[in-house]
């Protein structure tokens, strides 16, 4: 049976955060105050948030999907529409 998750990211830090969708590795950066909404809709596996940092010191979010599709919109535009693949921040 099919099941949908939905959650905001947003950004409190005074700082750049990096969202890095994967698996297209689409690198899409959010300003302070920034947010996201992440639609999960998985049969079993949901999706993984794992937090890191750049070679530079910059907090980067991943997001990888489950066992289903995940959609990351900002604004209400799927954020890989808004970044192409693989774009550099």
């Amino acid at each position: 049976m099919s099941r949908r998750g939905q959650f905001l990211i947003r950004n409190d830090l005074s700082r750049l955060l990096i969202l890095n969708i994967e698996p297209e590795g689409a690198f899409v950066p959010l300003a302070e105050g920034e947010e996201v909404s992440v639609i999960d809709d998985d049969e079993a596996e949901p999706v993984t948030v794992k937090l890191s940092n750049s070679a530079r010191g910059e907090p980067i979010l991943s997001i990888w999907p489950g066992d289903g599709d995940v959609r990351v919109e900002k604004d209400g535009v799927n954020v890989l529409d808004l970044n192409p693949k693989g774009a550099e921040v």
